[in-house]
């Protein structure tokens, strides 16, 4: 009788912990993925640099200064940028974060006034009272994910 026990506690132990490790394996791989695209953020804005002639090491020291040592927290403020406003692109952040470190200029999109020199990058938008409106709710987005991250 104790062995029969045993055999069905190990059994639905197996079956429990099989189930919890596909989702275990998916959590995983998500992470990995964000971390992926916050490497491509960083990476991206120092090949864009290193393209413009700087070097490399120096091109680094300067991306981490203008994004103030965090990657994570300004890819997704990024992120959020982009998300809201479908005609600024990855490509348009990475520039913009570039053109900032090479005049040794902090990134903040926490910032409203950082967001607008964003959109004016871009001569498509006219910025009436709807974007200004929502590049306030975008700020207002991302200085929550500041105090969230600094936490």
């Amino acid at each position: 009788m104790k062995r029969e026990i045993l055999i069905i506690t190990v059994l639905i132990t197996n079956i429990a912990f099989g189930a919890a490790l596909p989702v275990k394996n998916r959590v995983d791989r998500e992470i990995d993925t964000n971390k992926n695209r916050i490497k491509t953020l960083a990476g991206e804005t120092r090949k864009y640099l290193y393209n413009k002639g700087l070097d490399a090491a120096i091109a680094d020291k300067k991306v981490l200064k203008a994004l103030g040592g965090n990657e994570y927290r300004n890819s997704l403020m990024a992120e959020n940028i982009v998300k809201n406003f479908a005609e600024i692109k990855n490509e348009d952040i990475i520039a913009f974060i570039g053109n900032c470190a090479l005049h040794e200029r902090a990134v903040d999109f926490s910032s409203h006034e950082d967001i607008v020199a964003l959109l004016q990058k871009k001569n498509r938008f006219k910025l009436d009272q709807d974007i200004l409106e929502k590049v306030h709710r975008i700020s207002s987005e991302n200085k929550h994910i500041n105090t969230l991250y600094r936490s």
